[in-house]
C-alpha cells in the first residue's frame, strides 16, 4: 500500500477501509459507467433550464445538517433552504449565458479576505434512492458551502471588484467539500467565488459512503451551478457577485471523474465551462470517450506515489485521450491527499499556485498566467513536471 503512511486515515473512514475496500468500490463504480452517459444526457438539459427557473427562499435549516470546518475566515450566517420545483421540461436545450463585458484588469497578485456561507439547495424533481440505513426520499438535497472574496476576514462580500469567476468543487468519496478547505480558500482569496456541494452517497450522507446515484452527480452539479446563479442579493453568493460567463470545474479522485466528465462528455455542453481541474485519480476510470479538440482547457494533475491510482496507467491514458490545450502535471513522490489538503506541504503549496495561475489564465483572460505556471513548475524540479 504505497503511500498509505503518508497521512493518517481520512475522516468518515475507518482505519480498516483500506486500499483493497477502495479499490473493490471503485471497480464495482467502473461496471456502472457505461450507462451513465445514456441516463445522463436525457435530463440534463431539462434540469439545467428548470433550476434556473424558480428559486424559494424557506427558513427550514433542518434537511442534511452538516458541520463545515472551522476557519478563521467562516461567517455563520444561518443555514437558508431553497427549494426549486422545475417547469414542464424543454424541448431545446438552454440558451447560452449572455456573456459579461471583460472587466479591466486586475491586480492577480492580490490576496483576498475570505468568507464562508453554507446553504441547501433542494431539487424536488429528482429523487434520492435508497441506501444503507437510508430509505431514499422523493427529493435530493445538496448542501452546499460557498468560500468567496470578503472585505474582511469573515466578512461581507467583496463586490468592488466583481463579479468573480465560479468555480464548482466535485470532493473525493467519503469527503465534504470542508476537507479540502486550505485549497478552496486559496482559490477564494485569489478572487474567486467557489461552490462545494456535499453530494448525495459519495460523501457517505445519508446512508454511508457508495455509489449509489453516481448517474446523477451530474445533474447535481448543474442544479447547484443554476442555483447559485440565481440567487438574489439577499444571499452573499447573489447580487452578481458570480460572473455566469466564467465557469470551471475542479475535482478530487472520484470527483475528478465527476468534473472531467462535466467538462468532456457530450451529456454535459450545456454548461458552457471555460476550464476543468483534475486532481489524484485515472481519467480513464470516468469511461467516456472524451470530447476530442475542443478547445476546453484542462489541468490534469497526477502523482507517483498514488496509492489508489497506479501513476503509470494515469499519465498513459492522460497523453493518449487528452488533447490541447492539456496541462499534465506530475507532483513527484506525492501521494494521494496531502498536495491538496495540507498546507505547507511543498506539493500543496505548488498545486495551490499553479491552479490559481490556471484558473487566471483560463477564466480571466491572462494567457500570461499560464506561463507563469510553466515557470512555477520549472522552479521546482525536485517536486513536479508539466507535459503540455
Amino acid at each position: 500500500m504505497r503511500g498509505i503512511l503518508d497521512h493518517s486515515p481520512l475522516p468518515c473512514t475507518t482505519v480498516s477501509s483500506g486500499l483493497p475496500e477502495r479499490t473493490a468500490a471503485r471497480r464495482r463504480r467502473r461496471r456502472r459507467r457505461r450507462i451513465v452517459v445514456a441516463v445522463v444526457a436525457a435530463t440534463f438539459v431539462v434540469l439545467v433550464a428548470a433550476a434556473v427557473a424558480v428559486a424559494t427562499a424557506d427558513d427550514d435549516s433542518t434537511t442534511h445538517e452538516r458541520a463545515v470546518a472551522a476557519s478563521t475566515t467562516t461567517t455563520t450566517p444561518p443555514r437558508v433552504t431553497t427549494t426549486t420545483t422545475a417547469p414542464a421540461p424543454a424541448a431545446t436545450a438552454p440558451p447560452a449565458t449572455t456573456a459579461t463585458p471583460t472587466p479591466p484588469p486586475r491586480d492577480l497578485t492580490r490576496r483576498y479576505p475570505v468568507s464562508t456561507y453554507t446553504v441547501d439547495f433542494v431539487d424536488t424533481t429528482r429523487t434520492e434512492s435508497p441506501n444503507g440505513s437510508f430509505e431514499g426520499a422523493p427529493s435530493r438535497t445538496l448542501t452546499t458551502t460557498f468560500w468567496y472574496p470578503a472585505v474582511a476576514d469573515g466578512g461581507d462580500p467583496d463586490r468592488a471588484d466583481g463579479p468573480y469567476p465560479l468555480v464548482l468543487f466535485v470532493h473525493g468519496y467519503d469527503q465534504t467539500a470542508a476537507f479540502y478547505a486550505p485549497l478552496l480558500e486559496r482559490w477564494a482569496s485569489a478572487g474567486y467565488v467557489v461552490a462545494g456541494p456535499t453530494y448525495p452517497f459519495l460523501s457517505g450522507i445519508p446512508g454511508g459512503a457508495s455509489h449509489v446515484d453516481y448517474d446523477k452527480l451530474f445533474g447535481d452539479s448543474a442544479f447547484v451551478i443554476a442555483q447559485t446563479l440565481a440567487s438574489g442579493p439577499d444571499r452573499p453568493i447573489g447580487g452578481g457577485l458570480v460572473d455566469p460567463s466564467r465557469i470551471a470545474a475542479a475535482g478530487h479522485s472520484d470527483g475528478e471523474m465527476v468534473s472531467f466528465t462535466l467538462g468532456f462528455s457530450n451529456c454535459c455542453t450545456g454548461l458552457h465551462l471555460r476550464s476543468i481541474i483534475t486532481m489524484a485519480g485515472d481519467l480513464s476510470r470516468a469511461d467516456i470517450d472524451p470530447v476530442r479538440d475542443s478547445g476546453l482547457p484542462i489541468l490534469d494533475i497526477m502523482e507517483t506515489n498514488d496509492e489508489y491510482d497506479p501513476y503509470q496507467g494515469s499519465i498513459d491514458w492522460a497523453r493518449a485521450n487528452l488533447t490541447p490545450p492539456r496541462w499534465l502535471l506530475t507532483l513527484d513522490n506525492a501521494s494521494h491527499v496531502p498536495p491538496y489538503t495540507r498546507p505547507g506541504n511543498p506539493h500543496f503549496e505548488l498545486v495551490a499556485t499553479t491552479t490559481v495561475d490556471f484558473l487566471d489564465g483560463t477564466l480571466k483572460d491572462r494567457p500570461d498566467r499560464l506561463d507563469q505556471l510553466t515557470a512555477d513548475v520549472a522552479a521546482h524540479p525536485d517536486l513536479a513536471t508539466l507535459e503540455r
